[in-house]
């Protein structure tokens, strides 16, 4: 039994821990272990040694460069470049439709950067109002999270404002209740 990977799946452990899930009489490889530092003794209990050579920089997207992106630019930046890319043509075309006819007229004037849960509240109290049914609640509220997560994603959006959607069925009404804030 390989000792090194059974060391790192424990994280930390002692000899006689180590000798009774392998099974065997491990010794020798634990001591080879021991001389090439991958395993340090602290504190009573061996260690996996901890190896922190990534090397790696901090690199930070200006917020003032999409400081005043309205959400009809956004949504353009997201259809263009996601939608089109990487989807069908019968889903980008279902996509346009639903930015076009149940996102867009209700927050045509907004920012992204000032779009929260209450634009998230307002845009599912519109399409109720609307009479719209379950299933077609349910994928414009799935449409508007795919299209935040492309925005935070993107850095077109500071703060991601997350939220699950339920899928619908005959025992779990879609309502406000069942959207999950996090």
């Amino acid at each position: 039994m390989n000792i090194e990977r059974l060391a790192r799946h424990l994280k930390e452990f002692t000899l006689d821990e180590i000798e009774m899930i392998a099974e065997c009489d491990c010794k020798n490889e634990f001591e080879r272990l021991l001389n090439t530092n991958k395993i340090v003794f602290e504190q009573g209990v061996f260690k996996i040694a901890n190896k922190n050579e990534n090397k790696f920089g901090v690199f930070i997207n200006n917020a003032d460069t999409n400081s005043n992106l309205t959400i009809p630019h956004a949504v353009k930046i997201f259809i263009d470049n996601y939608a089109k890319c990487y989807c069908s043509h019968r889903t980008y075309m279902k996509y346009r439709a639903i930015f076009k006819f149940d996102i867009m007229p209700i927050l045509e004037q907004y920012n992204i950067q000032i779009f929260n849960y209450d634009s998230i509240v307002i845009i599912y109290n519109s399409l109720v109002v609307r009479d719209f049914k379950p299933l077609r609640i349910k994928n414009t509220m799935a449409l508007l999270k795919q299209f935040l997560k492309y925005c935070k994603s993107e850095k077109l959006l500071n703060t991601y404002v997350d939220f699950q959607v339920k899928r619908v069925s005959k025992k779990n009404e879609y309502s406000l209740d069942r959207i999950n804030f996090t």
